[in-house]
């Protein structure tokens, strides 16, 4: 026999833990003459199953179902499936929101600020940040393509020695293309102030001629009217 002290010693666990699961029905104490408690060997497998079970999600209630019914397995199986399904919900939940940790992590770390709005919601930035790298490699395709047109004119002249119409022609329409890919680009950019967290879209001529990195660019903030180097977010196309 183990008195409380004893069985809480022999589980790994606290006195009032054991005398909380006999309160709860889920341990069987005897009483001796002086109103000790003292438990027999079984209750000791019978509270490692309990911890067990503790262990796995297991509310109380249905533990004090497994241990009191004989056909205990079934019940068992039952509660297993139930368990793994809300624990696979729960992973998917968690990866979830380590992939927008890890999002916001990456942004604080590139701006010092969090370049968005948080109302409308990480995924919401996260979708913007996406359209925005595949803006920027839209923007490196067509740029390829106008570097392919320029010095392949270039080199054909000179391998065929052709005329130099050729190239001129290659010029002009690598200058339309960049006017394009840099109007098409404007449409589709917008800019976020990092003083003051106000996002706005420069004019086409204020853009242009600004200087500006792969994810910012030196603009003059209409809200709080200091220039700074304003963090590029993706926009819908200016009406």
């Amino acid at each position: 026999m183990y008195s409380s002290g004893q069985l809480a010693k022999q589980c790994h666990v606290t006195l009032r833990t054991v005398q909380y699961y006999e309160r709860q029905g889920l341990l069987v104490a005897s009483r001796t003459e002086a109103e000790r408690r003292l438990y027999a060997k079984d209750q000791v497998t019978r509270l490692e199953m309990i911890l067990t079970y503790k262990e796995l999600g297991f509310t109380l209630k249905d533990i004090k179902g497994i241990l009191d019914t004989p056909e205990n397995y079934k019940i068992l199986q039952l509660l297993v499936a139930q368990h793994q399904e809300q624990n696979a919900k729960e992973l998917a939940r968690a990866k979830k929101r380590a992939v927008k940790l890890d999002y916001l992590a990456k942004q604080l770390e590139k701006f010092q600020v969090f370049p968005g709005n948080f109302t409308k919601g990480i995924e919401f930035e996260m979708e913007k940040t996406k359209k925005l790298h595949r803006l920027h490699w839209q923007m490196i395709g067509i740029g390829l393509v106008i570097d392919v047109i320029l010095w392949g004119s270039i080199i054909y002249v000179f391998l065929n020695h052709g005329s130099w119409w050729s190239v001129a022609g290659a010029l002009v329409i690598s200058v339309v293309l960049a006017t394009a890919l840099v109007y098409y680009v404007w449409q589709h950019t917008a800019y976020i102030c990092p003083n003051c967290q106000h996002q706005f879209r420069p004019g086409l001529k204020a853009y242009f001629w600004s200087a500006h990195t792969p994810s910012t660019r030196k603009l003059v903030c209409p809200n709080c009217n200091q220039k700074n180097f304003c963090i590029e977010v993706y926009a819908d196309k200016q009406a």
